[in-house]
């Protein structure tokens, strides 16, 4: 009996210490963004821009910076808000999504959101706490351009923030008139413990038992319940206005399932999903016809 619990407790205290470490591990990743810089400007596409700067509306401590593109035609405005890893350019490709939003008439305002960019460092969540610096934007446009009405436009963790941000504003100044949800995620530990199991030679149904581990850790490390996100998504129920929620078929990033899940419990709004995208977020560079349309039919008298 000796030797079998000098044998048991020091494996079951490995076991135990390996999924702490783990779910310590990829709860720190996940809340740790890359920090890119945007290698392309406006003006490469015939779009006059400004540098701007503003507060988050959560922290005086966190400033924002972005670009302001004017339209003369001033059909309306659109906040456009990138993924994670991203920055106000929105990577590769996405300046030419904001130049056809451009020839559509609508002034756009780009930003960094925290923690990315050129805007301040700040703990990340997840497209929640990010709601306060979409508000910093909204406060932007009405308190220096007077600016009272605007819709959202935002990709995969951007779409997340634009629901949240709409679920829950509270404005009365400035309307928002529409959401553009592109590839938002419902469950972000889904997601985790899904990248768990496709990066590593962790079987999925051993990666899902770290669920509880991941969420105790965002917990502890980042003081922010995970789970926070999903009822999140369960809240766009509160939003009145219908919205466009889009998608790739063939995502393996962010699975189909994920949007279909936040458009169930949207009201009188409209799924787009995509047969084929070349890679996560890309709906607009694999199918620029038919998403611009859906973008222009959806926003089209809003203002």
């Amino acid at each position: 009996m000796n030797i079998l619990k000098k044998i048991i407790i020091p494996f079951v205290l490995i076991i135990v210490l390996l999924y702490t470490i783990l779910s310590m591990y990829i709860t720190n990743i996940a809340f740790q963004p890359k920090r890119n810089i945007f290698e392309e400007t406006p003006d490469l596409y015939s779009m006059s821009y400004t540098n701007v700067s503003f507060k988050s509306a959560d922290s005086k401590d966190i400033n924002l910076n972005g670009w302001w593109i004017e339209n003369e035609k001033n059909t309306g405005t659109i906040i456009w808000v990138h993924g994670l890893d991203s920055e106000r350019s929105g990577g590769e490709g996405k300046l030419e999504m904001i130049k056809e939003i451009y020839n559509l008439g609508y002034s756009i305002l780009t930003f960094d959101l925290r923690g990315h960019g050129n805007s301040s460092d700040a703990p990340l969540g997840l497209g929640i706490r990010e709601k306060n610096d979409i508000y910093g934007a909204i406060n932007y446009l009405n308190k220096n351009l007077n600016i009272n009405k605007i819709g959202l436009y935002g990709i995969s963790y951007g779409g997340v923030a634009v629901l949240d941000a709409a679920a829950n504003y509270k404005n009365e100044s400035v309307e928002i008139v529409g959401i553009f949800s592109d590839t938002p995620y419902f469950s972000i530990t889904e997601l985790l413990t899904k990248e768990v199991s496709d990066r590593t030679p962790i079987p999925h149904f051993i990666a899902k038992l770290l669920k509880f581990g991941i969420i105790q850790s965002g917990e502890l490390l980042q003081n922010m319940n995970i789970e926070d996100i999903e009822e999140s998504m369960k809240n766009v129920s509160k939003i009145d206005f219908p919205m466009i929620i889009i998608s790739c078929k063939n995502d393996q990033r962010i699975p189909v399932s994920h949007p279909e899940r936040v458009f169930s419990y949207t009201k009188n709004s409209k799924y787009v999903a995509f047969d084929y995208c070349e890679d996560h977020g890309e709906a607009f560079e694999s199918n620029k016809k038919e998403f611009m349309a859906e973008f222009e039919n959806y926003f089209k008298n809003k203002f």
